[in-house]
């Protein structure tokens, strides 16, 4: 067994003195009251080491948030809200540790894209209320028309490909045909005339 030396106090090395002002008697017996009354209500609390220090013992679950009897306070944390600057925050309470962060869902400026749906590879994205999904490029086209894209400034080139189910620009007469001369045509532009059955084709573009 180890040898434990303590040292002897004498009554002039005690100090009387509480906090620096405590000096009387029943200031003392107040104080000690006071500590008798921590040392009591914590006893489970309390350890002494070799040297006689009073040092607090493990206590942490007695600060358990679930059942602890000095519960620490906890919240929910916060929603992940668009664009967040780094911040220490002002709450007083922690989060515990299986939290999550709530992702809002929604397309507005700075706010974050999430998946909403089930895309696969090679889908196009597209848009939703809640954020980005997928779409095959036959589905995007067959809800697009080309009118939906715009007008071409160029030539379209169509590799020899059949079109199907087109219809040339018509006109009622010859009247309607005649006035395509003021407007934009070019060399090669085909019409229908409605009220007599015939082709016509532009060999002469008046732009």
């Amino acid at each position: 067994m180890a040898v434990v030396w303590k040292k002897l106090a004498y009554a002039a090395d005690v100090s009387t003195e509480i906090d620096g002002d405590i000096t009387t008697h029943a200031a003392i017996k107040s104080a000690n009251a006071v500590l008798g009354h921590v040392i009591v209500e914590t006893g489970s609390d309390i350890d002494v080491d070799v040297n006689g220090k009073l040092t607090l013992g493990a206590h942490k679950n007695n600060h358990d948030p679930e059942d602890g009897s000095d519960a620490l306070d906890t919240a929910g944390p916060s929603a992940l809200l668009e664009v967040q600057a780094q911040a220490t925050g002002t709450s007083h309470s922690l989060a515990r540790a299986d939290h999550d962060h709530a992702i809002v869902h929604d397309i507005t400026d700075n706010s974050l894209v999430t998946v909403d749906g089930t895309p696969t590879d090679t889908e196009v994205a597209i848009w939703n209320a809640g954020g980005v999904d997928g779409e095959t490029p036959a589905s995007l086209a067959g809800r697009m028309a080309l009118d939906d894209i715009g007008v071409p400034d160029a030539g379209v080139d169509f590799d020899l490909q059949e079109a199907t189910d087109l219809v040339v620009m018509k006109v009622n007469d010859a009247a309607a045909r005649n006035a395509l001369n003021a407007a934009a045509t070019e060399v090669g532009q085909p019409v229908w005339q409605t009220d007599t059955g015939e082709l016509y084709m532009c060999t002469e573009s008046s732009v």
